[in-house]
């Protein structure tokens, strides 16, 4: 997650094995995450680095340090680029939607259908909305990326209009 300010939280849950069977799952996300694939590394604490927390550890853990790190927001409107899957597995590590932090707002924005409705293509890759200058760092599909990148096509195709 990337909030307005560039405030971030990137989280890897440990669980089990089942998730990297998937050949496409396996090329295109595990092998961009920072440390899941990564045996040598053991779970740890949240790491709070100014504006960055990174957390590497089990669904609880993960989920107390995102509770945590959302405790700075009044309210929270979160965007997501085709969520209708990670919007459950968000709400999920809360016990549901209907048990979300009362800061957040039940309902994700979706950036796919957004774009649709100003007449623009939904699949179009996302580094090809924004300028250059505006691209993050990272490798596609690792979250932190793809949130960065979410962010810049937000402010470049959203923001700007509503304000």
């Amino acid at each position: 997650m990337v909030d307005s300010s560039g405030r971030s939280f990137y989280a890897e849950i440990v669980q089990d094995e089942k998730h990297k069977r998937n050949t496409w799952l396996k090329k295109h996300v595990i092998n961009n995450m920072l440390w899941l694939d990564d045996a040598s590394f053991a779970p740890f604490p949240p790491f709070i680095d100014g504006q960055a927390t990174q957390v590497y550890g089990d669904r609880q853990a993960t989920t107390q340090a995102l509770n945590e790190w959302l405790t700075a927001y009044k309210q929270v409107e979160i965007w997501a680029d085709c969520p209708a899957y990670d919007w459950v597995l968000f709400c999920d590590l809360f016990g549901g939607a209907l048990s979300l932090p009362k800061n957040i707002n039940y309902m994700v924005m979706d950036f796919a259908t957004a774009l649709r409705l100003k007449g623009r293509d939904p699949h179009t890759p996302r580094e090809k909305l924004v300028p250059d200058a505006s691209k993050p760092n990272g490798e596609p599909h690792n979250a932190l990326y793809d949130a960065l990148l979410l962010k810049a096509c937000y402010e470049h195709h959203i923001q700007q209009e509503i304000q």
